[in-house]
C-alpha cells in the first residue's frame, strides 16, 4: 500500500465508521472513563451488524446504561431487549454482562488502557481492544477488521491470511502517523467502494490509477477480449470445441489433497483455471459439465476437481478459439500460479492462478 492512499482517503472521505461517530459525538469525550465505556460497547455491538443498527441502538442503550455499575446491574432480559436488533444480541449480552463484572472485578470499575488486558474481556479480541486504545485513551493501536484486512492485502502492503496477522505485518510497516486513522479511512472506503466485490468505477481516480488489484482485473478483461472470450451461465453451455476460464471462489482457507500424493494450503479468494475441449470426442458442454456436477457424480479426474469439492463455480467464459496454453502464459504475466494444475499436454508451469479476495 503507498501510504499516498491513506492522504488521499483522508482528504476525500467525509465520513466516520459508526464507532468513531459515536465516539466524536460523545458528550463525555474529556472523560476518557465514559468514553472508553462507549467505545467498548459499541465496538462488541457492531460486530455483523449494520451501521446504522448499532447507531440506533447505542442511543437507545446509553439512555438507560451509562456506566459499568447500570451494566451489571440491568436485568440480562431487559439488555437483550435494549440491544435488539443487533446481531446475535442474546450472545452479546451475555458478554456484555461478563465483562462488567470482570472489569468491576479485576480494574476496579475501570476500563484497562492495555491491549493485553482488553483482550481478556469476554467478546472482546483485538480489533475492538485496539480501537478502544484509539478512539478512547488517543494512545497507538491497529484496528485491523475485514476491511483493513483485504484492502491492505489488495493494495499489496501485505500478504497475510487474517486480520490478526494483517495487524502484525502493519505495525512493523506502516508510519505511525496512519496507525490511529487507518481503520476509518478503510471502514468507509471497503464499505462503499472497495467491498468483496469491488465497485471500481466509484474509486477516486488517483488510487485507481495505481491499484494493483484494479490493474489485475482490467488485465483479465483484456485477455477475455484479447481471445473473444464470453460469458456464459451454467444451464447454457454451448455443444461445441473451444478453450475455457473458471473462475472459482474458495470461502475459507483450506488444506486440500489432490491426486495421489499431493496436498496444498489453498487461501481464501478467487481461482481462474484454464481448460479446454478441442478433442474429436469432447465439447465445452460435457468437458465444463463434469467439472460442475456434485462430489458424488463425478470421478476426481483433473486436479482442479478436488479444489471444486470446495469451491465453487462463479463465472464461466468460453471462447472458440484453441488458446488454453496462450491464455495460461498471459495469466502469469499478472497472476499467482499453482503448481501442479498444468496440462498433460503443455510445458505450462500452471493453468491454475489465484487472485487475493
Amino acid at each position: 500500500m503507498k501510504t499516498t492512499y491513506l492522504d488521499i482517503l483522508k482528504e476525500k472521505l467525509n465520513k466516520d465508521s459508526v464507532v468513531e461517530e459515536i465516539s466524536k459525538n460523545s458528550k463525555n469525550r474529556k472523560n476518557k472513563e465514559i468514553l472508553a465505556f462507549k467505545v467498548l460497547i459499541s465496538t462488541v455491538l457492531s460486530a455483523r451488524t449494520k451501521d446504522e443498527t448499532t447507531d440506533e441502538v447505542s442511543k437507545r442503550l446509553y439512555k438507560k446504561v451509562k456506566n459499568i455499575d447500570d451494566l451489571i446491574n440491568i436485568d440480562i432480559e431487559e439488555l437483550q431487549e435494549l440491544i435488539y436488533p443487533v446481531g446475535f444480541y442474546k450472545t452479546k449480552a451475555k458478554h456484555l454482562k461478563e465483562l462488567a463484572l470482570m472489569v468491576k472485578n479485576n480494574y476496579n470499575g475501570k476500563i484497562p488502557n492495555d491491549i493485553n488486558e482488553l483482550v481478556k474481556l469476554p467478546g472482546v479480541g483485538r480489533k475492538t481492544a485496539n480501537l478502544v486504545i484509539t478512539l478512547a485513551f488517543d494512545d497507538y493501536g491497529i484496528c485491523v477488521d475485514t476491511h483493513v484486512h483485504r484492502i491492505s492485502n489488495r493494495w499489496n502492503f501485505v500478504n497475510t491470511p487474517s486480520p490478526e496477522k494483517t495487524e502484525m505485518e502493519l505495525r512493523k510497516k506502516l508510519p505511525k502517523k496512519y496507525w490511529k486513522t487507518i481503520n476509518n479511512s478503510l471502514v468507509v472506503y471497503g464499505r462503499e467502494v472497495c467491498a468483496p466485490i469491488p465497485k471500481c468505477s466509484k474509486c477516486i481516480q488517483e488510487i485507481k490509477e495505481t491499484c494493483p488489484y484494479y490493474d489485475k482485473l482490467i488485465y483479465f478483461n483484456s485477455l477475455l477480449n484479447k481471445y473473444n472470450f464470453r460469458k456464459i451461465s451454467k444451464s447454457n453451455i454451448p455443444n461445441e470445441k473451444g478453450t475455457y476460464i473458471l473462475k472459482i471462489k474458495l470461502n475459507g482457507s483450506k488444506v486440500i489433497e489432490y491426486g495421489k500424493t499431493k496436498k496444498e494450503k489453498f487461501q481464501r479468494g478467487y481461482y481462474f483455471y484454464v481448460g479446454s475441449a478441442m478433442g474429436s470426442s469432447s465439447n465445452l458442454k460435457n468437458r465444463i459439465g463434469r467439472h460442475l456436477k456434485n462430489e458424488n457424480e463425478k470421478k476426481l479426474h483433473w486436479h482442479i476437481d478436488y479444489l471444486l469439492k470446495y469451491g465453487n463455480v462463479k463465472e464461466i467464459f468460453i471462447t472458440n478459439n484453441a488458446v488454453e496454453c496462450e491464455v495460461s502464459k498471459d495469466l502469469k504475466e499478472k497472476f499467482e500460479f499453482i503448481k501442479g494444475f498444468g496440462c498433460s499436454d503443455c510445458g505450462c508451469d500452471s493453468h491454475l492462478y489465484y487472485l487475493k479476495p
